[in-house]
């Protein structure tokens, strides 16, 4: 008779197999575990279907040629074992992570998580964000190098923020902790495109752009902008949340009216 404990099994994937969760676990001695030499992917699962599984995977691939991680799985493979694990589970509505480890003998574990909800009001009103000085090692890869993302995610959280921005030495806005900034001033689109992560839901907000017919500008933001109410609105962006207006930084208030945020976050559901 199968035992209470077995029947609720949670799976996991590891190198396109699945296995029991608590077995997905590599050694802490591992050189490239102590020294952080990964990349990552979270992808949302709705409805029980991983949603732009193929762009996701297209970045964890660029993430490892810049990080020069070698290693031979396939988009194909990894997509048809990602749809066993999300069935095993009988997961319907969840954050997919995947984590891909680099040496000698590379390793892909992917498991689910509790997918992020946030409150009704940040879409509406707004939320807040804070300033935090750092640059990410790398940018272009979402690597798992997040001493920086921690530090900054924990000062926001101990300031009752939704994220925190990054600041560059020259005084610049960068992108969140685990989001994309942009600025809208008039009919025109603001974002950086250098020193940050290409995140999927960026590249989804480009394109609604253009179809919506507005102008876009590739450039840095600076912080001293946003304070000084430059521009009409801001947001960030990352999967889980879709575009969420930033109403306030460092306490202080940049916006109330968010017309370019809702109509593009609409286009993102």
């Amino acid at each position: 008779m199968e035992t209470e404990e077995r029947r609720h099994v949670k799976y996991a994937m590891k190198n396109l197999e699945l296995i029991d969760e608590r077995e997905a676990v590599i050694p802490i001695t591992q050189g490239e575990i102590f020294s952080s030499f990964g990349v990552y992917e979270s992808i949302k699962v709705f409805n029980g279907q991983a949603e732009h599984v193929n762009d996701h995977l297209e970045r964890l691939f660029e993430s490892a040629r810049i990080l020069k991680l070698e290693h031979n799985f396939t988009i194909n493979d990894i997509i048809s074992s990602l749809d066993i694990l999300i069935k095993a589970n009988g997961d319907m509505k969840v954050s997919l992570k995947l984590q891909l480890i680099g040496g000698r003998t590379p390793c892909l574990f992917a498991f689910t998580t509790e997918l992020p909800e946030y409150p009704a009001e940040y879409y509406i009103d707004g939320a807040t964000v804070i300033s935090f000085a750092g640059e990410r090692i790398y940018p272009h890869a979402k690597s798992n190098c997040l001493l920086l993302n921690y530090m900054a995610a924990r000062e926001a959280g101990l300031s009752g923020a939704l994220d925190a921005i990054l600041i560059d030495r020259f005084g610049f806005a960068l992108e969140g902790s685990r989001s994309n900034l942009f600025a809208v001033r008039g009919n025109t689109l603001i974002t950086s495109e250098e020193d940050v992560l290409y995140g999927v839901t960026r590249k989804r907000t480009i394109e609604i752009a253009k179809n919506l017919n507005l102008t876009l500008e590739f450039k840095k933001i600076a912080l001293k902008d946003i304070k000084e109410h430059i521009f009409d609105e801001v947001f960030i962006t990352s999967t889980s949340m879709g575009a969420i207006p930033v109403k306030a930084i460092d306490d202080i208030n940049i916006g109330s009216s968010f017309p370019i945020t809702s109509l593009i976050n609409k286009n993102l559901i």
